[in-house]
């Protein structure tokens, strides 16, 4: 029988300590540039779809803009003023392509369907449930460890261009 004495137990705590902050403080390593913003778009998408404003507009940068002159608060707005009307229950994203252009930064393509449905799949969305479709191209940057939305520009999808 091993007697364990107030030392041992005090060496034991601090090792567990010590241990505990290594881990908690080991460098991560950072995610690939598609991985991350292929994430940060998922988010956003699920944030939105929750109709959690603030979380979509975490992802994106004070310093964003659109071509057509948009900037975050008016992104803000727009989003603010969907919710409000409330007539889309679900938002997919389809066709999300992403290409690395720096260690920071990453260029995405992706398609956004509206729907008025309770489909849990795309692939289960009618056609006439379909509230708008868009298509966005833009840019994320990496914002001090945080991927933000630094510029984009959308369009509106024909139906023969949703599915």
């Amino acid at each position: 029988m091993v007697a364990l004495t107030r030392s041992h137990v005090v060496g034991g705590g601090l090792a567990l300590l010590v241990a505990g902050l290594v881990l908690a403080f080991w460098p991560h390593e950072e995610p690939p540039v598609e991985e991350a913003i292929r994430r940060k778009i998922g988010e956003m998408t699920h944030a939105a779809e929750q109709k959690d404003i603030g979380a979509v507009m975490e992802g994106v940068s004070e310093r964003f803009k659109t071509d057509q002159g948009w900037d975050k608060q008016r992104v803000r707005g727009v989003l603010l003023a969907q919710v409000l009307r409330g007539q889309w229950l679900r938002l997919f994203t389809t066709d999300l392509e992403v290409t690395e252009v720096s260690p920071s930064r990453g260029d995405f393509t992706v398609k956004f369907i509206f729907g008025r449905s309770e489909a849990k799949e795309l692939e289960q969305l009618g056609q006439d449930s379909v509230m708008s479709a868009w298509r966005v191209e833009g840019s994320f940057e990496n914002e001090d460890g945080e991927w933000r939305m630094v510029r984009a520009t959308h369009r509106r999808l024909e139906p023969s261009e949703l599915f």
